[in-house]
């Protein structure tokens, strides 16, 4: 087989992840049909596993419309020999069973689509994976939440008055203070737009996520709070004078993008642990964007609210999604059974 560290694809990001994109008609018009179906987060996904794929068959002078499954299964063998940049090891199973569960997906959609006779990913059987009850991702305590927000504030309070760090502290604080009160996803965050709030009412109107009809969602007065002071002159700071229908705007005067969502988080969550030296464990911590979905979930349920409601609030799908968020300890077992069981 041909070595890989000769392959088109072998310049990988941390983690093993490709550069490229796919390049492929057939692709694109894949990606295409998830934009086109609001799914433009599962589109950016499954850009790189299809590129992967995509440079994998043009070394091997193959067409993706003429692919066999013996060829998807040396793909999926050349996937396995990757290693890492970082730390030299594979690949996770997970995440080859990821990149093979797009390519069955994609494949699928182009044998519905009748641009294919058989689907040749049909067969492809996907590497055996430990499933986790819980989602793997730190979130803060309540102490490092409200840590969190009074760091934001601070620095809003420390920021010279109208002046671009004071318009960027206070962009910073509305935007964790909403994700911490309703569980946005980052790319539903960044793709808000002014008319999405109702202030008078305190509710938040979600219309689409991961290409599913949402809702209309309570938010906390004091994240409303937040995005009022900011709305009320930070945001034209930013603009410039410049007209924009999003909520969270650049210094350029452009929408906020996911990466730079992650590095307001980068940037705020080491200023909390500097400011706060009594919080050990926030130190330790690697808290993402997610982590604030996750911190969402887990606060309102240790404070009472049941999985049905907060299964409603972060738009889950099905029950056992939102309860990987909400993990149950053996001592609430326990307190749950001991007063409602009959012969406890």
């Amino acid at each position: 087989m041909q070595a890989i560290q000769s392959l088109p694809w072998a310049d990988l990001r941390p983690g093993g992840l490709p550069v490229s994109l796919p390049r492929h008609p057939a692709f694109l018009a894949f990606l295409d049909f998830l934009r086109a179906s609001g799914r433009e987060s599962t589109a950016r996904a499954y850009g790189d596993p299809l590129g992967r794929l995509d440079d994998w068959l043009r070394a091997q002078g193959t067409d993706a419309l003429r692919v066999t499954l013996a060829d998807l299964r040396r793909f999926q063998v050349a996937l396995a020999e990757i290693r890492r940049q970082a730390d030299g090891q594979p690949l996770a199973a997970t995440t080859r069973a990821t990149c093979i569960v797009v390519v069955k997906t994609a494949y699928g959609w182009l044998h519905r689509q009748g641009r294919l006779l058989i689907d040749p990913a049909a067969d492809l059987v996907l590497p055996k994976t430990r499933r986790s009850l819980t989602v793997a991702k730190e979130h803060l305590s309540q102490q490092e939440a409200h840590a969190l927000i009074e760091t934001g504030a601070a620095l809003v309070a420390e920021a010279g008055p109208a002046s671009a760090a004071w318009a960027i502290a206070s962009r910073n604080l509305a935007l964790v203070a909403l994700a911490i009160a309703t569980g946005r996803r980052c790319l539903g965050l960044v793709s808000l737009r002014l008319d999405d709030l109702d202030h008078e009412r305190d509710e938040l109107r979600v219309a689409l996520e991961k290409g599913k009809t949402g809702r209309v969602l309570p938010v906390a007065e004091w994240a409303m709070t937040a995005i009022d002071r900011y709305l009320a002159g930070p945001r034209q700071r930013l603009l410039a004078m410049k007209a924009s229908p999003w909520l969270f705007v650049s210094q350029r005067a452009e929408q906020l993008t996911p990466r730079g969502f992650a590095f307001v988080i980068d940037g705020l969550v080491p200023e909390t642990v500097r400011r706060n030296p009594d919080l050990s464990e926030l130190a330790d911590k690697r808290i993402s964007t997610h982590s604030l979905r996750v911190t969402f979930a887990k606060l309102l349920h240790d404070g009472g609210c049941s999985i049905r409601s907060l299964n409603e609030m972060m738009l889950h799908t099905s029950l056992e999604t939102t309860a990987a968020y909400t993990p149950l300890s053996v001592e609430d077992l326990r307190r749950a059974l001991l007063p409602l069981h009959p012969r406890a």
